[in-house]
């Protein structure tokens, strides 16, 4: 689903926060609300972007399932892995967790993580130390990045200190 009016705008005002802060390069997924917010910070920064597979969302069984039934028990998506395959939080975590690690041992300035909010949230979980809870309804909301939200993490040798949520 491509980003809204207002999607894409908002992506304009990220892009202006990031501006004085020396980014080099966009890592994002492919999914196109990624991609196209990847695309508008690319161009007010002037920067590449690195399209990485790991920053995807959840692979799902589910996908594709009716609606009604996903909300009635938001666990599904992990809960079904083992009878319909699919991601754990634990695969998106350490993909995400790998993908992050390749980056930082790559990259020396600052890089913007263009990704989805479950992957996001078990990223921040394992680099703030943090248990990973089984059920999606337990995740702290608060440390959970909702869409169009920034968080900064600061690198020190082989410490990642992430910062909070920014809602710009």
């Amino acid at each position: 689903m491509p980003l809204s009016k207002e999607g894409r705008k908002h992506a304009q005002k990220i892009a202006g926060w990031f501006v004085d802060k020396g980014i080099t390069k966009i890592y994002s997924s492919s999914v196109v609300r990624c991609r196209e917010t990847a695309e508008i910070l690319s161009a007010a920064l002037s920067v590449p972007i690195v399209f990485d597979v790991r920053l995807l969302e959840i692979l799902t069984a589910i996908q594709g399932m009716d609606l009604d039934a996903y909300k009635k028990d938001r666990n599904l998506r992990f809960s079904k892995v083992g009878e319909l395959g699919g991601e754990r939080m634990r695969d998106v975590q350490v993909r995400m967790l790998d993908c992050f690690y390749d980056i930082n041992r790559n990259e020396k300035g600052n890089v913007v993580i263009c990704s989805h909010g479950d992957g996001l949230y078990f990223l921040y979980c394992a680099l703030a130390g943090k248990d990973l809870s089984a059920d999606v309804t337990k995740f702290i909301q608060d440390e959970y990045q909702k869409k169009g939200t920034v968080r900064e993490i600061t690198v020190e040798g082989d410490q990642y200190t992430p910062g909070p949520i920014l809602f710009l």
